[in-house]
């Protein structure tokens, strides 16, 4: 049975009448989602950890069902523990690490149980643990917007995503990979956790807070709920460039120059001894 400082969220409502920022109380987030299976073993780390640590509240919450949310906290992945206080906050966990969540959780719950001074930690200390700082600009607003706008335009559609292709780090970079791929629609990606520095940069320059974000031909398209109310009227792919055939691409490598060699590696760096 869930001990009293459990709240399993049902609503954003529900947020609002259990958690208040500005309370002194340490409050523990678990981020999760249904179809991430090392959700399912976590979540029971997770409520058993309140029942020991009282001190504590500890919510739980369903990371696609409330975005909003997730964003605030800047979720990458699940399962994700953010533990914050005063509404800063002060440490995270990634990954299905009980013991390391189990580690985090008592150094709070003892800081929560001891005297002001200790419960309190110091400004050095929040900025070592706390909310990720963003790293001071080492690119100029000019040379930033310069930088955007040869990523937006380095493909004709280019979508910003948390991760890769191959391992998407948030269920909505998922979902629109999986939406461009079953439109068999060719596109580039760039993995905006890899660089703060762009990911805080394009929130101002798409005017659109959240991620993913899809350009096409150098010009913005919107999110995921965009794309796919696009795709469903054919709009989106109406923007898409026309996908050349095998043939016509063959077509046009082999009448590239009077002469044309097909090789592995290149001139100055052939791959093989036959080329070389």
């Amino acid at each position: 049975m869930a001990s009293s400082n459990y709240t399993v969220l049902t609503s954003d409502e529900d947020f609002a009448s259990v958690f208040n920022p500005s309370s002194s109380t340490v409050y523990a987030l678990n981020f999760w989602a249904s179809w991430a299976p090392p959700c399912a073993q976590m979540n029971e780390v997770f409520e058993e950890l309140a029942t020991k640590n009282t001190s504590i509240r500890f919510i739980k919450i369903e990371a696609e069902k409330f975005p909003d949310i997730s964003e605030e906290y800047e979720i990458a992945a699940v399962p994700s523990f953010v533990l914050v206080k005063e509404g800063k906050v002060v440490d995270r966990v990634e990954g299905a690490n009980a013991p390391e969540l189990s580690k985090t959780i008592a150094k709070y719950s003892k800081s929560s149980s001891t005297t002001a001074s200790l419960s309190h930690p110091s400004a050095a200390a929040v900025g070592s643990a706390g909310s990720p700082s963003v790293a001071p600009p080492t690119l100029s607003p000019e040379e930033m917007n310069a930088r955007l706008k040869e990523l937006t335009s380095s493909s004709s559609v280019m979508a910003f995503i948390k991760g890769t292709p191959t391992a998407p780090r948030c269920q909505f970079s998922r979902q629109l990979l999986e939406i461009l791929t079953a439109q068999n629609i060719r596109f580039s990606s760039f993995n905006i956790l890899a660089d703060d520095e762009v990911r805080q940069a394009m929130k101002t320059f798409s005017d659109w807070p959240t991620f993913p974000q899809v350009y096409v031909k150098g010009e913005f398209v919107g999110g995921l709920d965009v794309v796919k109310e696009m795709v469903a009227t054919g709009e989106f792919q109406a923007l898409v460039p026309a996908e050349k055939d095998l043939k016509t691409r063959m077509d046009e490598l082999i009448n590239k120059a009077p002469l044309m060699i097909f090789i592995k590696g290149s001139p100055e760096t052939p791959r093989c001894g036959f080329s070389k």
